[in-house]
This record gives structure tokens, C-alpha cells and sequence, in this order.
């Protein structure tokens, strides 16, 4: 091994694929541009409809939702109507990291999410320096490598980016602290570099992330909460600085690894204008089953909006104290429904039906009484339309026993809606539930986009486009691949396109 890595996957974390190939074209991104034209590139096919909420863990297992268990931060507690809060160490399956790891290989990852790596001689991982999902503070193996990122990046200065609301102020000091953000992420990645040799390098860029959530209505006039006063604090467009500090990094980073490496850049999955029905969900089923709200709805809901007025440095130590107890408010009150909503991501809704021998105190029985309530849920859910433009506002509802089948398929919802983003929502209506008006406490105005892109660069690759796509799981293995490591058991195999014709792996 004459470089710093033998393998190295750099992750960009929504990271929009049609933005990035017409910037990267236009001139504005030079090193992504530089890269695209030197490498065999493909779209890459995420989990379906909840990709946003499992892709991660599907990339580091190497298996599709259902044989893992996790899409969401939260989710639902077994033997109860609760929650419960979901860290990386909760992943059930073993990642490609450890196999990897355990084959003598040294491995070094920073800041990858939901990824579990062994504590062993030759592993160094960081998490939760500059993560999306801020679920805990800043962990190092080994520990004492804590102090050592400390002194060369400091500690991460933004942390949860929900907590920022939407105030012109709020939002520049955001796009200024994810610039910087990235620019010390590259320092980050060059002072790891610095203590290999290593087998695999990863790292996972998450500025862009947080930049597209929060940024979105700042860079698009059409967005129904754009103001003059963000373009005036934020320039043209912000999302666009973000993404040109990443592309300084990730050159910075792709320089020193040099041209030795195998080199995997992968765009995990794109990003858009925030447009769904998601607030209106509860309603929506409560009128469904002929269900009342409780009486103490309106009260919460009333501290719940002072609360999120309240600026996010008062916030931040109690955000996930006011989750549990916002939550706490309605488990009851499930307990006696005969479906109701679980929270996903914001590109989708989560249904859970009260399935008898599942749930506690389960109202439906399971079978053919629970096949025939979610059919006739999904034909309602089709029928509801957009008030202001007469469009579906849900474009499918597919079964959880179709998305996620294998060991942890109780984990995930039952049904899974996927809303039509075309336009913005403020009311839906039905001929079951009349209408009723979307009314967001969410301060995100972007969300997510299922595309992602991957490239893949070596002296011995010839570079081209390759039709059709690559799926998501089958990155790992390539990477485990081309280190000489083969895995069994998973989904995902290796892609052969990515290796030179004398050195393809054989299918197993």
C-alpha cells in the first residue's frame, strides 16, 4: 500500500443529484466535476418510499429493511403504545465494517451514521462530531483519539440543525457554520489520513443535509415560505455555498489519497422543496374511524408551538426530554384506536395497525380482518386531494408486509404513504373526511428525494455512465470486495462494473 487508504468511500449525505451534475458542469463544483469525469458513475436504487429513514442501515449492513431493524430515531417500543429513542448501537445486524475489521483489515471511520464498529486494535471510529442526527455527544475509539479531534477541529458548533428556525439571522449563522463545518471535516479527514496506512477509509459528509432542510426556501422563490429578507441575508443561493465548502474539502481529501486508491464517492439520496400532508395525518385517520381527538390535544398542541418558538440553544439539552413526554400524551389513547400514526421520516407516513397479539391491547384481529383494513385505508388515503390544486395528495400507499419482509418486520409501519410533493399542501379533502387543513410545526422547508448517484474511480477503470441503477446495497460488498473480503448472508454483492475485466469477483 504506497497511499494513505488501499480503499477509500467518501459519502456526501443528500446531497441533490440533479443540482450537483449542473454545478458540477457549470464549472461551480470543480473537484465533483473533476471526479465525474473520471469515473464509472450510476444512479443508485435506495429502500423504497422510507429510503430516507433505512438507507443508512441497509448501506452498512448490506441487507434491505425487514432483515434490519431501524428507519427512524424513534420508534415503536415492544410490548407497549410508546417509543423508544433508536441508536446506532440498536442496529441488530453485524455490519460489513466489523466482517471487514475482523479479517485482520484496518478500518477507519468518521462520522457514518448508524454504523457499528468493533472496538478493535486496528478500528478508529468518530461519531457524532458533525452527524445530522445529533442522538448523542462526540464518541471516539480509541477513546483517547476524543482529545486528539478536539485539538485539531474543535467541537461541533451547529448540533441538532431542526432547532434552527426559520429567521434570517438563525439561518446565516446556519449556512456559515455548515461552510466552516466542512471545511474542518476535510481537516478531520486529512489528520486521520495521517495515521495510516489504512485498508478502508470512510467518511461521511452531512453539511449538505441540514443545508437542504433548513435552506431550501432561502435559495427558492417559489417555496410558499420564501421571503425577500432570506435572499437579503443569504445571498442568491445558500445551498450552493454549502455545497462548494464541501467540494473544497472532498478536494483537499481526493488529492491526498491520490490515485492509488479505489475510490467510491457515493451521493446517498437527493433533497427538494418540503411539500406533504404529513401534520394532517392523525386527523385524517381520527375522522376515518369516526374518533374524537382527546379533550387535551388542543392544550398540548398550544405549549407545543410556544415551545418551539423558543430559541434551539434553550432547547437543545431538554429536545429529546419533550419528545418522550409528547409522546407519553398519547399512548393511551392508542391503545384504544384500531390504527393510528407512528412517525417517520417527513417523506412519507407511517401507519401502525392495533394488531391483536402484537400491540397490548390489539383491536384488530390479524389475517384476512387485518388485509381488509388496509386495503379499505389505502383506498381512502388515494382519495384524498389537494383543496388548492385538485391533484391526489398521496401518489401510493404501499404494505409494510410487502416493504420490509425478514426478521424485524414488526419494527416497521404497517402501511406506508407517499406523498405527492409536486405542490404545497394546506388543506385535503375527501368525500369520507371533509376537509381539513395542514398546519406544520415543522421547521424544515426542504425534504428528501430518492435519487442518489455514485462514482467509483481507479488507475484501471475506463470512465463511463452505466445504465439503469446500482442498488444501494451492493456498495459495501464492492468495497469489502475489493479488499479481498468476502461476505455471505446479506442482500448486496459486489458490482462487478467497478472492477477491471481481469479482476471481477466471481458471484458466490
Amino acid at each position: 500500500m504506497s497511499g494513505p487508504a488501499k480503499v477509500a468511500c467518501i459519502t456526501l449525505d443528500a446531497v441533490e443529484q440533479s443540482l450537483l451534475l449542473t454545478w458540477a458542469k457549470q464549472g461551480l463544483l470543480p473537484h465533483l466535476g473533476k471526479l465525474l469525469e473520471e469515473s464509472v458513475s450510476s444512479e443508485t436504487r435506495n429502500p423504497d418510499i422510507i429510503y430516507s429513514g433505512t438507507l443508512w442501515a441497509s448501506f452498512n449492513t448490506g441487507v434491505w429493511p425487514g432483515r434490519h431493524d431501524h428507519y427512524f430515531y424513534l420508534q415503536p417500543e415492544s410490548g407497549s403504545y410508546g417509543l423508544r429513542l433508536f441508536m446506532p448501537e440498536n442496529v441488530s445486524v453485524d455490519s460489513i465494517w466489523n466482517t471487514i475489521a475482523r479479517e485482520g483489515r484496518r478500518v477507519a471511520l468518521i462520522d457514518l451514521p448508524k454504523a457499528r464498529l468493533e472496538h478493535l486494535p486496528q478500528t478508529l471510529q468518530v461519531s457524532f462530531w458533525g452527524e445530522h442526527e445529533v442522538l448523542q455527544p462526540l464518541t471516539c475509539w480509541p477513546p483517547s483519539l476524543e482529545q486528539e479531534v478536539v485539538q485539531v477541529v474543535g467541537k461541533d458548533q451547529i448540533g441538532a440543525c431542526d432547532l434552527v428556525r426559520q429567521r434570517p439571522d438563525e439561518l446565516r449563522q446556519l449556512r456559515d457554520g455548515l461552510i466552516e463545518r466542512a471545511k474542518r471535516r476535510g481537516d478531520l479527514a486529512l489528520a486521520v489520513l495521517e495515521q495510516g496506512p489504512w485498508d478502508l477509509f470512510v467518511l461521511n459528509f452531512s453539511e449538505a443535509h441540514c443545508a437542504g432542510h433548513q435552506l431550501w426556501a432561502a435559495r427558492d422563490p417559489g417555496h410558499p415560505e420564501y421571503k425577500p429578507a432570506l435572499r437579503s441575508a443569504l445571498g442568491e443561493d445558500p445551498l450552493l455555498d454549502v455545497y462548494q465548502a464541501i467540494d473544497r474539502s472532498l478536494g483537499r481529501i481526493v488529492e491526498a489519497l491520490g490515485r492509488e486508491a479505489f475510490l467510491l464517492v457515493l451521493a446517498t439520496h437527493g433533497i427538494g422543496p418540503r411539500y406533504d400532508a404529513a401534520p394532517a395525518l392523525d386527523a385524517v385517520l381520527r375522522r376515518l374511524d369516526g374518533i374524537d381527538a382527546p379533550t387535551i390535544s388542543g392544550p398540548i398542541e398550544v405549549v407545543r408551538r410556544v415551545w418551539l418558538q423558543i430559541p434551539g440553544c434553550f432547547r437543545r439539552p431538554f429536545r429529546h426530554v419533550i419528545d418522550r413526554l409528547y409522546d407519553a400524551s398519547r399512548q393511551a389513547e392508542r391503545a384504544k384506536r384500531r390504527f393510528f400514526v407512528i412517525p417517520t421520516t417527513d417523506n412519507c407516513g407511517g401507519i401502525r395497525m392495533n394488531l391483536k397479539g402484537r400491540e397490548p391491547e390489539g383491536q384488530v384481529e390479524p389475517g384476512a380482518p387485518y388485509r381488509k383494513l388496509c386495503d379499505w385505508l389505502k383506498e381512502e388515503l388515494l382519495a384524498l386531494k389537494n383543496v388548492q390544486t385538485g391533484a391526489p395528495v398521496v401518489t401510493r400507499v404501499l404494505y409494510g408486509d410487502d416493504l420490509f419482509p425478514g426478521a424485524y418486520r414488526k419494527e416497521f409501519p404497517d402501511l406506508v404513504i407517499e406523498w405527492n410533493n409536486e405542490a404545497p399542501i394546506t388543506a385535503v379533502r375527501s368525500q369520507s373526511v371533509g376537509e381539513i387543513r395542514v398546519e406544520s410545526l415543522n421547521p424544515r422547508t426542504g425534504d428528501h428525494r430518492p435519487k442518489g448517484l455514485v462514482l467509483a474511480r481507479s488507475n484501471d477503470l475506463q470512465p463511463h455512465f452505466l445504465q439503469g441503477a446500482i442498488s444501494l446495497v451492493d456498495l459495501a460488498p464492492t468495497l469489502a470486495a475489493h479488499l479481498g473480503v468476502q461476505l455471505s448472508g446479506i442482500d448486496g454483492k459486489p458490482v462487478t462494473e467497478f472492477f477491471p475485466q481481469s479482476a471481477r469477483p466471481r458471484a458466490t
